[in-house]
């Protein structure tokens, strides 16, 4: 009876350690400076404080304690927090991303983000915080007593300068061209589909409208086919009404014809050719719209020589800047992509807004600062390629294909802002 206890005890402890070790979103490891006292020291996270109980300390935070959002730049930051004193006094800091798997709380981390100043995602921040440069800073800073804050702030300030040139480091990002970007605004969270021609409606918009200028034109021309119009009002009035669907629309069409043909009137078969062949116009305006043949609205999307880091630059400025002409939208997607057209996945649309809002976002409202910061956070993320990229990671994917002359959009993902909501 006592080893089956012993047995039930393992097994809960050790579910226990498997809850705990599943909460480990965040590695947390540290070396406390001397002068400071371990008593009332924490790791300050956006939900949580965690004791530091020892000089060499390794804490585990969830993404629950953290909240960090599903975007490039971070909405919070972790701090070592000296709470002994009447006043919570910083000891060093660091931003978290949702790629943030293990974080060093120390002047490196704390030199890093005075450096990247909010411009940074994960990989350019990581790019500064390896850099032998901040390395060298890192070492001056640590040999500073912790303790005095006039002196830390007076070595921060005397280095400025030098932080803020981390960012580009050796690197020469382009600028865009000039756009008027007046009458532009994308909605970063959802709206995107909205930038493409629904095919449904671009397939009943375009037979109503076929149907109404031949139709004219045929009256004009032959009183013979005003009669038979005339005679089948009401039948040719029900064609041009709303369909739930395309093919009952098609249905409809077939039914109609063969009524008119089945008179055996050369001027009712005239009627009848007329709508067959709306019908074949709005199935070719269609697979010409989801096609991508001789289509290459952005020059600089032309160009198969690209490295990923200038075409996520390119593609997302050419789509931010093409959301209110539809045919130039659209032909910066892939023919797979438009595939899913509309898009029902909410998901996708957000994905989707989010990636055309980039240049925007990581600029602060300045597209061309935008256009360069993205050339900087995926500086060598991935090969060169003049046929397919492919990036993912822990917060969002994305893929490229050069597709009948020009590089589009295959397919986009991205993790819900809120994901530290989902458990």
């Amino acid at each position: 009876m006592k080893q089956g206890l012993v047995f039930l005890g393992l097994t809960l402890g050790g579910l226990a350690l498997n809850v705990n070790a599943q909460q480990c979103d965040l590695t947390i490891t540290g070396t406390v400076p001397e002068g400071i006292s371990l008593d009332k020291l924490v790791v300050s996270t956006y939900n949580k404080e965690l004791p530091v109980t020892s000089r060499d300390y390794s804490l585990c935070a969830s993404k629950q304690d953290l909240e960090v959002v599903g975007r490039h730049s971070p909405n919070n930051t972790i701090y070592l927090m000296d709470k002994s004193g009447a006043i919570p006094r910083g000891i060093y800091t660091a931003e978290v991303f949702v790629q943030s798997k293990a974080i060093t709380l120390g002047p490196a981390s704390s030199l890093t983000k005075q450096a990247c100043n909010l411009r940074c995602g994960y990989y350019a921040s990581q790019r500064v915080l390896h850099s032998d440069k901040l390395q060298q800073l890192a070492s001056q800073y640590q040999q500073l007593p912790a303790t005095d804050g006039k002196a830390i702030g007076a070595f921060v300030s005397q280095h400025k300068t030098e932080l803020a040139q981390l960012y580009y480091g050796d690197m020469q990002p382009k600028s865009m061209a000039p756009v008027d970007t007046g009458d532009l605004w994308v909605d970063p969270y959802s709206g995107a589909g909205l930038y493409f021609d629904s095919p449904d409606n671009l397939l009943n918009s375009t037979f109503r409208d076929t149907v109404g200028t031949k139709a004219r034109e045929a009256r004009k021309q032959d009183k013979a086919v005003a009669e038979v119009m005339k005679q089948h009002k009401a039948s040719l009035q029900g064609l041009m009404k709303g369909f739930d669907s395309w093919q009952e629309r098609v249905e409809a069409v077939d039914r109609v014809s063969g009524e008119l043909k089945a008179t055996q009137d050369p001027a009712a078969a005239q009627v009848a050719q007329l709508l067959e062949d709306a019908i074949k116009t709005a199935e070719e305006t269609l697979n010409n719209y989801l096609t991508n043949d001789n289509k290459t609205p952005v020059a600089t999307l032309a160009q198969a020589d690209k490295a990923f880091d200038l075409l996520l630059a390119d593609w997302t400025i050419a789509a931010y800047t093409h959301t209110k002409d539809k045919q130039a939208f659209s032909a910066l997607f892939s023919e797979h992509f438009k595939q899913q057209l509309p898009i029902r996945d909410r998901e996708l649309d957000k994905a989707l807004s989010r990636l055309i809002d980039l240049p925007q976002h990581l600029g602060k409202m300045s597209l061309n600062d935008g256009y360069q910061h993205i050339q900087v956070e995926f500086n060598h993320a991935l090969p060169a390629s003049n046929t397919r990229y492919e990036f993912k990671d822990a917060l969002h994917s994305v893929s490229f294909v050069y597709e009948k002359g020009a590089w589009r959009l295959d397919s986009v993902s991205q993790l819900p802002i809120s994901h530290y909501n989902q458990g």
